[in-house]
């Protein structure tokens, strides 16, 4: 060949490798659009399904707060008041306020899926940590109470269950007439209802905040 055409095809072939890296260099930005869209989709996906679960905790939240509100009052009543037999008798409330309980849990399914997640630009980073840090500072606040008023439920049941006459009639068949006599000057009973009346309302506290703060 030439000298003249071998340099015109050496101009040629460098022509077309540049031609081809920009061309792979265009295709590699467009996937990484693409990736970077499919990215920001699932994010706010996520930010989405993360507010509808903290809106069904509230919900959940607003059924059982007020039931919380009346079983503290109640127990309220049991400490300052001493109620009468004939009181226990006619008022199974007195008896539910300290043997009936309610399970709930944030809901976490969604905020683990986060936590796997990687923000896209610093305004989703500074929003993924801000729900991340929301989520760990409730988490263990409202589990350090539920744990609380779980040992003091059971232990009170397991307790009344394995030494006292009265709790399966009043459980199983709602006869209060054995326990309205045992709750009567019992030092036993009323330190019990003391000790788990504290607990509940720790809960009830953290519970209540838990229903406030979801609001990031």
């Amino acid at each position: 060949m030439e000298t003249n055409k071998t340099n015109k095809y050496f101009k040629y072939a460098i022509g077309e490798i540049i031609l081809v890296v920009i061309g792979i260099l265009i295709a590699l930005q467009i996937n990484n659009w693409n990736e970077q869209r499919k990215t920001i989709a699932e994010m706010y996906g996520i930010y989405q399904s993360i507010v509808d679960e903290l809106e069904t905790d509230i919900q959940t939240l607003d059924k059982i707060l007020p039931d919380f509100a009346w079983k503290n009052n109640t127990i309220k009543r049991i400490i300052n008041s001493n109620p009468s037999q004939d009181k226990w008798i006619l008022n199974d409330s007195l008896f539910y306020s300290f043997v009936s309980t309610y399970d709930f849990e944030i809901g976490l399914n969604r905020f683990q899926q986060l936590k796997s997640k990687l923000g896209y630009n610093n305004e989703t980073k500074e929003l993924t940590n801000t729900i991340i840090d929301f989520y760990n500072k409730q988490q263990i606040d409202l589990n350090v109470k539920l744990e609380e008023h779980t040992i003091s439920f059971n232990r009170n049941v397991s307790y009344w269950e394995e030494n006292t006459e009265w709790f399966g009639d009043a459980y199983s068949n709602g006869d209060l007439t054995k326990l309205s006599a045992y709750v009567q000057d019992n030092p036993i009973f009323r330190n019990k209802i003391i000790w788990y009346g504290i607990v509940l309302r720790r809960l009830e506290s953290a519970l209540e905040n838990t229903r406030r703060r979801p609001r990031l």
